[in-house]
């Protein structure tokens, strides 16, 4: 049926573009090392390219919309289709935002706070790349494994916080780093939260359940 093939070929495109913007946050993750300035350049090109396929994937899932009017189980997919579309975009823009505050940082960090961001970096590139296999597969156990991670990003997101702000670090960092700290690990608690948003999406169009506000348990 032509429905379904345009469906495939909408799902395909979306997968494709969470693989640039799975590079995106590797790269930008690498930028709090090192090199941040040529990185973010990279990085520059990459964000027009993710910007152009999310246009293109809302214009394909209102095409599909239009034309076929789906329903049930197809609709559904659709709808989450156009959701996850803008979240993944968003996630590439977070992880713009990390290569930005890079370069205030540039790579001279306490050890606990390095450390802590290499463990939230590690644990959120984990989630996004667990999203998208979830995704491919249907897999609700995997998405479902995705959410539950989310409580120990909010957790080292206050453990950086406090100690880029007020611990024995923050006397050795300048204000303006310890705030492009406390800023990256915001923009990584913000990308496992729409990690946890797409994986929700994922048990909805799978099994039709709401796991949202409690929804489902």
């Amino acid at each position: 049926m032509r429905e379904r093939e345009e469906i495939r070929k909408l799902m395909e495109s979306i997968v494709t573009m969470a693989d640039e913007v799975n590079a995106v946050l590797v790269e930008a993750l690498g930028a709090i090392k090192g090199g941040a300035e040529d990185i973010l350049k990279k990085l520059d090109e990459k964000d027009h390219l993710i910007d152009r396929m999310e246009n293109e994937n809302d214009s394909k899932c209102l095409r599909i919309l239009a034309l076929y009017q789906p329903e049930a189980d197809d609709l559904r997919t659709v709808t989450m289709a156009m959701k996850m579309n803008n979240d993944i975009e968003r996630i590439g823009d977070h992880a713009i935002n990390i290569a930005e505050r890079a370069v205030t940082i540039k790579a001279n960090l306490p050890e606990t706070i390095s450390m802590k961001i290499e463990q939230m970096g590690g644990i959120t590139k984990t989630m996004f790349s667990d999203v998208i296999t979830a995704f491919i597969a249907k897999d609700t156990a995997l998405a479902k494994s995705v959410i539950a991670k989310d409580d120990q990003i909010d957790a080292l997101l206050k453990e950086i916080i406090n100690l880029a702000l007020w611990g024995d670090e923050a006397k050795a960092m300048e204000r303006e780093k310890a705030l492009a700290v406390t800023s990256t690990a915001r923009e990584l608690e913000r990308i496992a939260d729409l990690a946890t948003n797409i994986c929700e999406d994922i048990v909805f169009m799978a099994e039709g359940v709401t796991l949202r506000h409690g929804g489902g348990k």
